[in-house]
């Protein structure tokens, strides 16, 4: 059987959601603004409906019948009262608004140079396969677009258009509405938007000016329940909350024929949930607060920064078998040595496979109970768990122990605590070269802090004034023979 890698990625396409998309992939079109009742069962339509996804025990999902562990919840939607300019693509609608005539909806330049363009597309395509090449190549000829004052297709003159952060466009003082820039973006044709780089066939301009919001699953958006009983809802749900509760006086508003002055007030405001719901740190917006005055943390400020879901969750995630506290020398020691403290060794453990030659010494290990010493009273290794071929964990106690040893056979694993020559790995932070992540072989101590000899300060640039460092057990055999081959110090 052949290897090698069967297929290699070619190419990543970027797509935005259209309205239609986003109803299709929706399981329920949320229209009431509540979430529970009295009684603490969700709201038929509202934002905790079933058809989202369940979070309380004993409920099942009204979409796909599973239950808390089983349902990966599911989307609805919210239609809007009136179109809203998504905050995430201001930039691009600005490049359209800008570029394409204001009459016709053609981008303004004459056929001949967007011909031009077209073979400077095809010709980039096919000698580089540099992203920034097409971007250099198509912000020229965006820029010649801009600055035509007529349309060479239908005659018009043009009017330049302003951005008044965050999301108001101006035309020669006078605003566009959502509305408008939405009926301008419908015109642009679909075999003119390759100048914009965008492919017509997943993406349209007008799909920028949001008619239809997709509402989050409640697996995104749990509420949690404080000790006096009460619910207490996430962030993105009081946001949602507002936007439905300001569209739905928006569309009574309109329907009922109130003053135009009205309607552009609340109009605004919708614009402004909308706006903080995406991202809360928006310059030139006060950020949405919480009753506490705490701002609210929406979409944006999830993902983005230290603390959001890629530097914190998927980059920095929290691992088992490690152990952290402070340095301190320990001029005695090798330079491979590492002193670890009693309490750490006592929480660490290394897996033993029990086979038919160590099964007699594991015993013994077992029989000693979780916190043993010699005679001396100094530290002997312990055992913390053993574990059964099906994979159940039995905890090992003073109780137990003598009854465990006897019950451990060949194909056990046994969690023993960590031990004099055990190799682990030693990290400094920032870990900026190879050195900074080292294999040493350990020695217990009494004391609260890690020990090392002052010989690997300099390749850890590690020094005593109360640094941190990180301590890592390796758990298989493959892993440890290779720290002690070529990671030592």
């Amino acid at each position: 059987m052949n290897e090698g890698i069967s297929k290699r990625i070619f190419s990543i396409n970027f797509a935005l959601l259209s309205p239609e998309e986003i109803r299709k992939m929706s399981q329920i079109k949320v229209i009431t603004a509540d979430t529970y009742d009295d009684d603490g069962y969700p709201i038929e339509r509202g934002l905790m409906d079933l058809h989202l996804g369940v979070i309380e025990p004993g409920l099942k999902c009204a979409t796909c019948g599973g239950k808390v562990d089983e349902c990966p919840g599911h989307f609805g939607h919210i239609e809007l009262a009136m179109p809203v300019v998504h905050v995430g693509f201001i930039k691009e609608i600005k490049t359209f608004l800008d570029a394409a005539c204001g009459t016709c909806g053609r981008v303004k330049l004459v056929p001949e140079r967007l011909e031009e363009f077209r073979a400077r597309v095809n010709e980039i395509k096919s000698t580089t396969s540099d992203p920034d090449a097409l971007s250099i190549a198509s912000k020229r000829y965006i820029e010649e677009a801009s600055s035509a004052p007529i349309c060479p297709h239908c005659g018009a003159q043009q009017k330049k258009v302003f951005l008044d952060k965050p999301t108001t466009f101006r035309e020669e003082q006078i605003k566009i509405t959502p509305k408008e820039i939405r009926e301008r973006l419908e015109k642009i044709p679909n075999e003119e938007l390759f100048l914009f780089g965008m492919n017509y066939e997943v993406a349209r301009p007008e799909w920028m000016v949001l008619t239809v919001l997709p509402v989050p699953p409640i697996n995104v958006r749990p509420s949690i329940t404080l000790e006096t009983g009460e619910r207490s809802e996430d962030d993105l749900t009081h946001k949602l909350v507002d936007i439905i509760r300001i569209s739905q006086r928006l569309r009574e508003s309109r329907d009922n024929g109130s003053p135009q002055l009205i309607i552009e007030d609340l109009w605004d405001l919708l614009q402004f949930h909308v706006t903080t719901y995406f991202d809360n740190q928006t310059a030139g917006i006060p950020p949405a607060r919480h009753r506490s005055g705490r701002a609210l943390k929406t979409l944006a400020q999830r993902l983005k920064g230290k603390e959001g879901r890629f530097r914190s969750n998927l980059s920095g995630k929290r691992v088992n078998f490690s152990a952290r506290t402070v340095i301190s020398p320990e001029p005695f020691l090798s330079i491979n040595e590492i002193g670890v403290p009693e309490k750490a060794a006592r929480e660490l453990t290394v897996p033993v496979m029990i086979n038919i030659f160590n099964l007699e010494s594991v015993r013994e290990i077992v029989k000693h109970g979780p916190e043993p010493r010699d005679e001396l009273g100094r530290y002997l290794p312990g055992v913390n768990y053993i574990i059964r071929p099906d994979g159940r964990r039995m905890k090992v106690t003073v109780q137990n122990a003598e009854e465990s040893s006897k019950r451990v056979e060949v194909g056990w694993t046994v969690e023993r605590q960590l031990m004099e020559g055990d190799i682990v790995l030693f990290n400094r932070q920032p870990s900026l070269h190879r050195m900074s992540m080292m294999g040493h072989t350990v020695r217990i101590l009494s004391g609260q802090t890690f020990r090392f000899n002052l010989a690997v300060c300099t390749p850890y640039n590690a020094d005593f004034d109360g640094d941190e460092m990180n301590l890592h057990i390796l758990q298989k055999e493959e892993a440890r023979a290779e720290a002690r081959i070529i990671m030592k110090v």
